[in-house]
């Protein structure tokens, strides 16, 4: 475990780095930053999580694609679970606060006004997020192979997948649990007479 969560850190560190030693990308993302920030009739919760977003799609690009040295050749794998049992563990990790993220501003959206059942309208929000999050997965990939700075395999577009479902379901849970105790708390006890 220790081991795993040292390569967490290692790999939030060279993606940190790499994102100040290109001073460019980096203004671009804090002027988007900046102007997700200043944009009005937003409330400050939304305006964080899509700051937050922004900068953990960054740090993933910058990491997965700008840090890394080009390889000789192109190098693909379409062999599912051919990985080690620690990598996918990894990638699965590095996309749960992603799935989170996307669930927090899903929970913080209200619905418009032709969406009259929510429950339909929040099914529609999580198929939304998921599928941005499987497209910027698939475009990590496609740009490790082509620029040949990785190596573009199913077990990252599955794990890394599997990661946002369960950041995502994560938080679903702990809003489920704690809207349980809230409204257990504000029951009134009913007397026996």
């Amino acid at each position: 475990m220790e081991r795993l969560i040292n390569d967490i850190l290692n790999y939030i560190d060279e993606a940190i780095r790499c994102a100040m030693m290109d001073p460019a990308a980096t203004l671009l993302v804090f002027m988007l930053l900046l102007l997700v920030i200043i944009t009005p009739g937003r409330k400050a919760v939304v305006k964080l999580l899509m700051a937050l977003v922004i900068c953990y799609i960054y740090l993933i690009l910058t990491s997965n694609v700008l840090s890394r040295s080009e390889f000789s050749e192109m190098k693909y794998s379409f062999e599912l679970f051919s990985s080690y049992r620690r990598e996918m563990v990894e990638n699965i990790l590095l996309f749960v606060p992603l799935g989170m993220l996307m669930c927090g501003l899903d929970l913080k959206t209200r619905p418009v006004k032709p969406w009259k059942n929510e429950k339909a309208y929040r099914a529609v929000r999580f198929v939304i997020s998921m599928t941005f999050a499987i497209i910027f997965i698939c475009i990590i990939e496609c740009l490790q192979l082509f620029l040949q700075v990785g190596v573009f395999t199913l077990d990252d577009i599955l794990c890394n997948t599997t990661g946002a479902l369960l950041g995502y379901g994560f938080i679903l849970l702990v809003v489920f649990i704690a809207g349980k105790v809230n409204s257990r708390k504000t029951k009134p006890e009913s007397v026996n007479s």
